[in-house]
């Protein structure tokens, strides 16, 4: 039987929006609270949810915070009086620390940095926390988002950089890729249905987690496959993906620099 928990959830963007749905579909143990500023958003939930405008007091469960990095400080000055030392602070905020929240808080917290594959209950959900065991048994209910996996808190730049922000480099290379199929003839909305398919198909070649296995198995000598992989190489897509990454790492530093001066 699954122990009951409140959470509330502030800010339903899109991140906010995947967590609802995917803890929607649990339909049992929890009591979900949802708070947001955008009418719009407001109305259109409304019609399913009760959506408030603004924080009640909260004195138990845990607090679901997607806002905006760059509208945290403004929340915890407005709110911080409203909510128990006994709550749960979860965090999915790229680039802002637990000691932050430390700063201004006496409450466990939790680190999370999920992608919206959450919102289908097939996520996986890097964390990190302050606190030992399992406050409210919120992690085990984060299992019916997904995988969880606990990691030390100095990982998280490289992890949002590649968790948090990875859906974007792999769509953004599908999208190139439909653009060359264009380019060399194919109608764009078969190339993207044809590429639909393709990333259909990734899951079932990655069980080994061997990815440099994988493109030895796909590509065969002189065949097509290789010659793609020589031309990545040589135009140093290894460093193209490199400085992707390490430009993602050091915004999400500079964020939580940011936000330590706020």
């Amino acid at each position: 039987m699954m122990t009951d928990i409140t959470i509330h959830i502030v800010g339903i963007g899109n991140l906010g929006m995947s967590f609802l749905k995917g803890f929607n579909n649990i339909k049992e143990g929890l009591t979900l609270n949802l708070y947001e500023s955008n009418n719009e958003i407001v109305e259109n939930l409304n019609e399913s949810f009760n959506v408030q405008t603004s924080l009640d007091e909260i004195d138990k469960g845990v607090l679901l915070l997607c806002i905006k990095p760059n509208n945290l400080n403004q929340f915890i000055q407005d709110n911080k009086s409203k909510i128990s030392d006994k709550v749960l602070i979860a965090t999915p905020l790229a680039g802002v620390s637990i000691s932050h929240f430390e700063n201004h808080f006496k409450n466990k917290i939790l680190r999370l940095m999920p992608n919206l594959a959450i919102k289908n209950n097939s996520g996986f959900i890097p964390f990190s926390k302050n606190y030992d065991g399992d406050y409210l048994d919120f992690i085990e209910k984060l299992n019916h988002l997904g995988k969880t996996n606990e990691y030390p808190e100095d990982l998280f730049h490289i992890i949002t950089a590649i968790f948090g922000s990875g859906p974007a480099w792999y769509f953004e290379l599908s999208s190139k890729i439909a653009d060359a199929a264009e380019k060399l003839g194919m109608e764009k909305k078969e190339a993207k249905l044809l590429i639909e398919q393709l990333i259909l198909s990734l899951p079932s070649l990655t069980g080994e987690n061997d990815f440099d296995k994988i493109v030895n198995d796909i590509k065969s000598p002189n065949g097509t496959t290789e010659a793609g992989i020589n031309s990545l190489k040589e135009n140093s897509f290894d460093k193209i993906i490199f400085d992707a990454i390490e430009s993602a790492v050091t915004r999400s530093i500079a964020i939580s620099r940011e936000m330590d001066n706020g």
